[in-house]
């Protein structure tokens, strides 16, 4: 059921239209999202979801309650001019879809910074109580890596969780995988996914280090309230207003499942 507090109906433009808009969209998205390709998703629950409630413990004697995890909404707004959108819509002529693409850029990185960094009321994978760390140091020499990171794999087995395994890294990290071992034809990304079998990926959002984390939904959860669409908000002077908005949050059940590496 489509969101009705969106306005798409109001707007002047053609189902078409819509289309290119939303296709943009998901694939500027994609370019960039992280976390989703690491963690399982929940949802979507509504656009009405504020918060996600946590197991009911003991307050006091025969008083149980819970807490809960805020949802939070994600808005990125940009324009399109109304002549261009007619001249596309009547002729078929190309118009600039760069700020749908902008604005959907936008919500992905702050997207990404709340499930990696958290945000005010809610905590990331990175700053969570009770996750393992692992210090690294640099990875000048081919094997390094791997080796600290099959220390990092160690230290979850040792709690428990024993994989698979799937891991985000900054991009400047990420990129040193891609040498080749001076021994043979493979790269140290090869190796190393050996170990994390469930996958390693670039996190634009992460300036340095990154996180392994014992895979399943039974670990942690994106919980989507509404997911990443456009809106309409009206015409303002000679363009007509948009807003790429989405909800979400994310439910960490077992914070001893994370390695942060830092």
């Amino acid at each position: 059921m489509e969101n009705t507090y969106l306005g798409r109906k109001e707007a002047p433009i053609g189902s078409d239209t819509w289309k290119l808009l939303d296709s943009t969209l998901v694939e500027a998205a994609k370019s960039q999202l992280a976390g989703r390709r690491i963690i399982a998703i929940d949802g979507p629950f509504g656009f009405g979801l504020k918060a996600v409630p946590t197991s009911d413990c003991e307050l006091e004697k025969g008083i149980s309650g819970s807490g809960f995890v805020p949802v939070n909404i994600i808005k990125s707004g940009f324009s399109l001019g109304k002549r261009d959108l007619a001249a596309y819509e009547k002729d078929g002529l190309p118009f600039d879809a760069g700020p749908v693409a902008s604005a959907a850029i936008d919500c992905a990185a702050k997207e990404d910074q709340i499930l990696f960094h958290g945000t005010q009321g809610s905590a990331g994978l990175l700053n969570v109580e009770g996750t393992s760390s692992q210090t690294l140091t640099k990875w000048d020499k081919v094997g390094t890596a791997a080796d600290q990171i099959i220390e990092a794999v160690t230290k979850l087995d040792d709690t428990g969780f024993h994989g698979p395994y799937c891991m985000a890294l900054a991009p400047s990290l990420y990129n040193l995988l891609l040498r080749r071992y001076p021994q043979g034809d493979g790269t140290e990304l090869d190796h190393i996914r050996t170990i994390i079998a469930e996958g390693v990926i670039k996190a634009p959002v992460l300036k340095k280090g990154g996180v392994i984390l014992a895979s399943g939904r039974q670990y942690s959860t994106i919980v989507i309230g509404q997911d990443m669409i456009i809106g309409y908000n009206g015409p303002v002077g000679d363009g007509l207003d948009f807003q790429v908005t989405e909800s979400l949050a994310l439910f960490i059940r077992s914070p001893e499942a994370i390695c942060a590496l830092k």
